[in-house]
């Protein structure tokens, strides 16, 4: 049996500790969970408060520092490989601080992850309602990357959310890229069971191309750097769109990649509706870049899971043009990172 992890991120005052509480007080008495708790201090308030709440076979773990990966990054690791060899939990949490950025947590777990110990089922991060505004707005470094690397976003204490707030939070899950896989609502602390499944890495095609309604869908193999990704082909009222997701332990050239992109993006202006990206380049942040037939927008994002590419297209793809943007993503694909 191997332990279904989540990382439940957010800044300060959104709700993990009472998320993680909750969970503790419903989960099923005979499995054995443990959680990581990422705290400023050594006091464990948090920690009592966790096996407080607990029900049945359970464990609390404590890593004081402000950021579980980088003050506390060997006490962290060491953590891990102790509870994944010798407790062999059912479920593990583990909770940064909210000064903490999830992206080298996702990064540390996704190790055990591919030597099979280990299923890192979700990245959820809480936005509480009453700082959705400022966070939309102000779009601090830190609480940013905690969404970017995140599967699941859930507005907290929704019962105080005005119009504004939603508004705000639709804002902010509108703007990412990759689409989450899934976004809600935690009402004092209920984490929803669809935020904590664990989701395949599926193209959404960022809300315009509904696959589930598409006239028609092929998905096939995507050999690339040694590894396997997926390409996939639908169309739905007259658009197209391919998407590809490449693995994770893939990096990509960014000097490579980024004139030719722009080349192809003027060459083809005419038939590309949008195209849409996040590639790993390297042990730091990814880079991001969107055009909608405008020029090209970059920057860095810190969603971690994997890379992908998507185009949204005005008609049907030719060989000729896969081709072009299948060469691409090969040419720029780097050896897979050493483990």
């Amino acid at each position: 049996m191997i332990a279904h992890a989540h990382i439940i991120t957010g800044s300060f005052g959104a709700g993990k500790t009472t998320a993680i509480r909750h969970l503790m007080a419903h989960k099923r008495a005979d499995e054995l969970w443990v959680v990581i708790l990422n705290e400023f201090t050594d006091a464990g308030l948090d920690a009592l408060a966790v096996a407080e709440s607990a029900q049945g076979q359970f464990d609390v773990r404590l890593v004081s520092g402000g950021c579980l990966c980088c003050v506390g990054e060997v006490e962290f690791g060491k953590q891990v490989r102790d509870i994944l060899r010798n407790l062999r939990p059912a479920r593990l949490l583990v909770e940064p601080s909210g000064a903490a950025h999830a992206r080298e947590i996702v990064d540390a777990l996704s190790l055990y992850e591919a030597q099979g110990v280990m299923s890192l089922d979700s990245v959820i991060c809480l936005v509480d309602a009453l700082d959705a505004v400022r966070i939309e707005q102000s779009r601090a470094a830190a609480e940013w990357s905690q969404i970017q690397a995140s599967d699941v976003v859930l507005l907290t204490k929704p019962d105080l959310a005005d119009t504004h707030a939603h508004a705000a939070f639709a804002a902010i899950v509108a703007e990412q890229f990759p689409s989450k896989q899934w976004t809600g609502s935690c009402l004092n602390g209920a984490v929803p069971d669809a935020a904590l499944a664990r989701y395949a890495r599926a193209p959404a095609f960022s809300r315009l191309v509904d696959q589930a309604t598409s006239s028609a869908q092929m998905q096939t193999e995507f050999p690339i750097g040694g590894l396997a990704g997926t390409e996939t082909q639908v169309s739905y009222l007259g658009y197209s769109a391919v998407s590809w997701i490449l693995p994770q332990a893939l990096t990509f050239s960014r000097t490579v990649i980024a004139p030719r992109l722009e080349w192809l993006l003027d060459a083809q202006a005419s038939l590309l509706q949008r195209v849409k990206g996040v590639l790993r380049t390297g042990p730091g942040p990814s880079w991001a870049f969107q055009s909608h037939g405008r020029g090209l927008n970059s920057g860095d994002s810190d969603y971690r899971r994997d890379s992908r590419l998507e185009l949204v297209l005005r008609t049907a793809p030719s060989a000729e043009f896969l081709d072009a943007w299948r060469s691409l993503l090969r040419d720029a694909a780097l050896p897979p990172i050493a483990r």
